[in-house]
């Protein structure tokens, strides 16, 4: 999803500058399989991706806990299942970078005519109003 491919966590309170920024993440998708299952009556899709961090000034612990989400949606966009998930990762001591791959697996039921090509899968760090807030005004300047 455009613009949650990247989060950055701040530290409690009102500034938004660099120094007050605890950790910034990036999420690569690696790979995916999709499977026909049960007779065709079920996809499994099986997703590979990789969290990349980066401890930022405002860092008080060497750990950090990055919320994500995947989403499944017909081609018209409209979301059908979402689910959240929480992946922590920890920088190594002296180390600013770190990063975590994440085995995920999800099961889409088919009813009717449809098909697996009737979904899309749609993933993205979970942000809260005030990220999206801050991304859309930078997006903008």
């Amino acid at each position: 999803m455009p613009g949650t491919d990247s989060i950055t966590i701040f530290r409690e309170g009102e500034g938004r500058d660099l120094v007050d920024v605890r950790f910034e993440g990036v999420l690569a998708p690696v790979s995916g399989l999709c499977q026909y299952v049960d007779d065709e009556t079920a996809v499994v899709v099986e997703l590979i991706l990789r969290i990349g961090a980066i401890k930022g000034p405002a860092a008080e612990s060497q750990i950090e806990e990055f919320p994500f989400f995947i989403a499944i949606a017909e081609k018209t966009g409209e979301i059908i299942a979402k689910e959240i998930f929480y992946s922590p990762i920890e920088i190594a001591e002296g180390k600013r970078r770190g990063a975590v791959q994440e085995e995920m697996e999800q099961r889409i039921p088919l009813t009717g005519i449809k098909t697996g090509g009737d979904y899309v899968i749609i993933l993205g760090f979970q942000l809260t109003e005030e990220q999206l807030k801050l991304k859309q005004r930078s997006s903008v300047n």
